[in-house]
């Protein structure tokens, strides 16, 4: 059972009377209610494109970031308003993560051969067998947490190419919360 970001309760089950589902349902009324209501506190915060953020976690004002405002001040159209939020993201993503990247390699003792920054639609990184961490520009979204959490999951792919045990393991060695920063994610989607 899960609760889409359209607040629609949707249920898998082999066949099964509708009684049965029905009383599925109202055992977990309890669930389903805490998950609609985190998703109203979610859609409360959300994004106005020209006039809000999404910075390190949070929702800012525009007007807080005054080289982007002017910019965008300038701008009619949504899609120009979606070039200067990426150069934006771009700039403090090529400022801000190499030395968290650094830190957590030193830590990790996992050297990539290379690190790139892009936007990416589906996914926040990835590493590839020649070394190449690529990092999705658009994770400056997200707080420093899941920042860290991104960064830490790469790199462990320079060991584990996968997602074995093994490579979940080392992650959690460097993030002992990695199982629930890991689910968090997984319900944020770039935007």
């Amino acid at each position: 059972m899960t609760v889409t970001a359209n607040a629609e309760v949707c249920v898998r089950t082999p066949i099964k009377s509708e009684q049965a589902v029905r009383n599925l349902l109202k055992s977990k009324e309890n669930w389903i209610g805490e998950k609609l209501k985190s998703l109203l506190e979610i859609y409360s915060h959300r994004h106005v494109p020209g006039k809000t953020l999404r910075f390190r976690g949070e929702i800012y004002d525009v007007s807080q970031f005054p080289k982007l405002h002017k910019k965008l001040e300038k701008v009619q159209k949504d899609v120009n308003i979606e070039k200067y939020y990426h150069q934006f993201y771009r700039e403090e993503a090529t400022l801000t993560l190499p030395s968290r990247i650094e830190y957590y390699a030193r830590k990790m003792q996992m050297h990539p051969s290379e690190i790139r920054f892009k936007k990416m639609r589906r996914r926040w990184g990835s590493c590839d067998s020649r070394g190449v961490v690529t990092f999705n520009t658009l994770m400056m979204q997200l707080s420093y947490e899941h920042i860290d959490y991104i960064i830490v999951h790469e790199l462990a792919h320079l060991r584990h190419m996968n997602h074995s045990k093994d490579f979940h393991g080392l992650v959690r060695c460097y993030l002992s919360d990695e199982k629930r920063l890991r689910r968090e994610l997984r319900e944020i989607r770039p935007i």
